[in-house]
């Protein structure tokens, strides 16, 4: 039997006192049964010895020996086991029943639109007849008059925000922009799409009628697309996200077609223009005298050159281009000319005589004016004129 130094860990025999190896004392000898347990080998720095005190063990606490004990591989492979399980409940089970709510949330619209009854509209301007509901990749299968009755349900286009009808015969689309629920008033007069101006604040209302809704209020300067005039005096237009809208006091709209209405006051035996076509006149004139004053004050080489610029200004007219409306006529420019005055119309000459003849002056078969001494008539436009309109009122000598 040996005993072991609580030093340095050395062996020694049972009888030693002392440590063979770093001369510490070794402790008393035990007896036989408790010499069968071997001391376990201290490290090189041992703790300092402390006194044994009764009522302390040194035997692991419980807590202790289950934390030595545990096999921490089984209780991770047991954890993944679980989140496994729990993992794959959830894809089999509570995933389709939450996906399912959602998408039943979402598909609300479109079951409605399948179940929803067919309902009847009204074509309200030409419209086409599409193989799906969009206008992007999809083929018109033809196309509905003006008028027409359809029947269908009215679905939510491919592009998830525009509304279709669905035609009950599974013959096409149609984009309900296009629709009504109620016919299309008469159109007494076509404008074929005439594009305006206009010349002020436009109320456009859903229907040929000032008590229904109001779809837009355009500012002066908007350009508006015109389909005709109806029965009960509203402007048909042309929306800009599609379909149609009205504007009331259709004829007085017509009026103004060619602008901003100006009135025509006009002499024939003087050749004198009144109201704003006369204050024109007279800016004219006021520009033509100080170029002419401009030539008295100027220096020329010799009189010939003098007399070769002043013929040059006798021969020059003077336009002023203008966007007026009268009596459904629209003034296009006014012109002074060395003797003589000139209106041009954006009309025909005999729809301009026929206007004035309704404003009372007196013109014969040839557009004359009935004059004494000076010339006054309508005519075609020619020359230097023609690119001002398509025909001229001139007056002069």
């Amino acid at each position: 039997m040996v005993k072991f130094c609580t030093s340095c860990g050395t062996a020694n025999t049972r009888d030693a006192r002392y440590c063979a190896s770093c001369g510490h004392a070794m402790p008393p000898s035990v007896d036989d049964g408790e010499a069968n347990e071997l001391p376990q080998p201290v490290s090189a720095s041992p703790p300092l010895p402390v006194d044994a005190e009764p009522g302390i063990s040194n035997e692991p606490t419980s807590s202790e020996k289950a934390e030595s004990g545990r096999n921490w591989p089984v209780v991770l492979a047991v954890l993944s086991s679980l989140l496994f399980i729990g993992g794959l409940y959830y894809w089999l089970f509570l995933a389709d029943d939450i996906n399912g709510t959602q998408e039943s949330s979402y598909g609300t619209g479109a079951q409605e639109g399948d179940t929803a009854e067919a309902k009847q509209f009204f074509v309200m301007t030409e419209a086409n007849v599409r193989d799906r509901a969009t206008t992007i990749g999809s083929t018109i299968l033809g196309k509905m008059p003006r008028g027409s009755a359809v029947t269908g349900v009215v679905k939510l286009g491919e592009d998830g925000t525009s509304e279709w009808l669905e035609l009950a015969d599974g013959k096409g689309f149609i984009a309900t922009v296009n629709l009504g629920e109620s016919e299309p008033p008469e159109i007494a007069k076509a404008l074929n799409d005439r594009i305006w101006t206009a010349d002020g604040p436009i109320d456009i209302w859903a229907q040929a009628d000032s008590a229904s809704t109001l779809v837009d209020r355009v500012s002066e300067g908007t350009k508006l697309t015109l389909s005709g005039l109806t029965a009960n005096d509203f402007i048909e237009v042309k929306l800009r996200k599609g379909g149609v809208g009205y504007i009331a006091n259709g004829a007085d709209i017509l009026s103004r077609l060619g602008g901003k209405p100006i009135d025509i006051t006009f002499n024939p035996q003087t050749c004198a223009f009144g109201g704003e076509i006369g204050m024109e006149f007279a800016k004219i004139g006021a520009r033509l005298r100080a170029q002419w004053q401009e030539l008295e004050n100027r220096e020329f080489a010799d009189e010939e050159a003098r007399e070769k610029a002043y013929s040059s200004a006798e021969g020059r007219s003077s336009f002023v281009k203008l966007q007026r409306s009268y009596k459904g006529l629209t003034l296009t420019a006014i012109a002074q000319h060395y003797e003589s005055q000139s209106l041009y119309f954006a009309d025909p000459p005999d729809k301009v005589i026929d206007v004035l003849r309704d404003q009372g002056f007196r013109i014969d078969a040839n557009g004359n004016f009935a004059s004494t001494e000076l010339y006054a008539g309508i005519s075609a436009t020619r020359g230097e004129g023609a690119a001002y309109g398509k025909s001229e009122l001139g007056c002069g000598v």
